[in-house]
């Protein structure tokens, strides 16, 4: 059984920082560069090819659409169009291979528990997190610059 749902940021809001250039709800200039390392796309979760790919770096509030109380931050997006992460049960595997913090969270933006993964082994982490009968999401961060990946929310009964 598969009790994780894989979100990404929405394409709407993908969409909009492209065309605006301004961060959503803050209104702070985004800015577009070459990728200068592999880090993920926060909408597509494939990682930049560094050299190549044009990113934009902007502010996000990893709890939109979750929390009333924000938490905003750095994320990258591919500056062209790409097609937002659809494999909502399969941990992306981009970003296997590198560390991420993983945060549960009660209800009210309530930090339960955290894991720290570096050798890949997502799913038991997951599974032991989601084991905390409160938790009812898990950010996903990158463990070495801090900030916000994807968020992980339980699957409904219904939705298997």
């Amino acid at each position: 059984m598969n009790m994780m749902r894989i979100v990404a940021i929405p394409t709407e809001v993908a969409n909009t920082v492209r065309s605006t250039l301004k961060a959503p709800t803050y209104g702070f200039p985004a800015h577009v560069e070459v990728a200068g390392d592999a880090a993920p796309c926060r909408h597509c979760l494939k990682t930049f090819v560094a050299g190549n790919d044009q990113r934009i770096l902007f502010t996000y509030d990893r709890f939109a659409g979750v929390e009333s109380l924000p938490q905003p931050g750095p994320v990258y997006i591919h500056a062209d169009s790409c097609e937002r992460y659809e494999n909502e049960t399969i941990f992306p595997e981009d970003l296997r291979n590198s560390p991420r913090t993983l945060e549960a969270y009660a209800n009210g933006r309530k930090l339960i528990a955290t894991e720290y993964i570096a050798d890949g082994k997502y799913e038991y982490a997951i599974e032991k997190l989601f084991a905390h009968p409160d938790a009812a999401y898990i950010q996903v961060n990158s463990t070495t610059a801090g900030c916000f990946t994807f968020r992980i929310e339980r699957r409904n009964d219904h939705s298997r």
